[in-house]
């Protein structure tokens, strides 16, 4: 639970209140210093919380007390095979969504904002980047709160471990 909350709550909190409190400071190179701050550290908790999730979910799949061993052995017998599969597509997709986002909107923000600071290109070029940037990630928010839905339904044995 602590990893999925490192995962989705630094994403709530990007959306909500970083990224928007960025919109205030004028000066858009410290902006940008800032911005590149906080998503680098934002990304290294993103590898932690990913790489942990795996480990412990791998766990908990091959641990007995927690999955038992006829959902191990044919979990597509039961709801919690689909909910799996299901939950591991959609993790698939945010792990790229996270990489797009990262490698196409994140660098082109960065260098519209440069050149808008040379004076290559209008500011409203930058509006442009930085909404598009966000409502991505309002995608990227979306994904992973599915997927804590559905880690929770996994959870919820009465339920998942029912045949389908």
């Amino acid at each position: 639970m602590l990893l999925a909350a490192t995962l989705v709550g630094p994403q709530l909190l990007l959306f909500y209140a970083v990224v928007p409190s960025t919109w205030l400071i004028e000066d858009e190179a410290l902006r940008r210093r800032v911005t590149m701050v906080v998503t680098r550290r934002f990304g290294t908790m993103t590898v932690v919380a990913l790489v942990g999730l795996l480990v412990t979910g791998l766990y908990q799949f091959y641990n007995d007390a927690i999955v038992p061993q006829p959902v191990q052995d044919s979990m597509v017998d039961y709801r919690w095979g689909l909910i799996f599969m299901t939950k591991m597509t959609l993790l698939v997709v945010l792990v790229a969504l996270i990489g797009v986002h990262g490698a196409v909107f994140g660098r082109r923000v960065r260098h519209v904002s440069e050149a808008v600071e040379r004076g290559e290109a209008a500011p409203g070029a930058l509006e442009q980047a930085r909404k598009a940037s966000f409502l991505f990630s309002t995608l990227l928010l979306l994904v992973s709160i599915a997927l804590l839905f559905l880690g929770a339904t996994l959870g919820h044995h009465a339920y998942s471990l029912q045949p389908s």
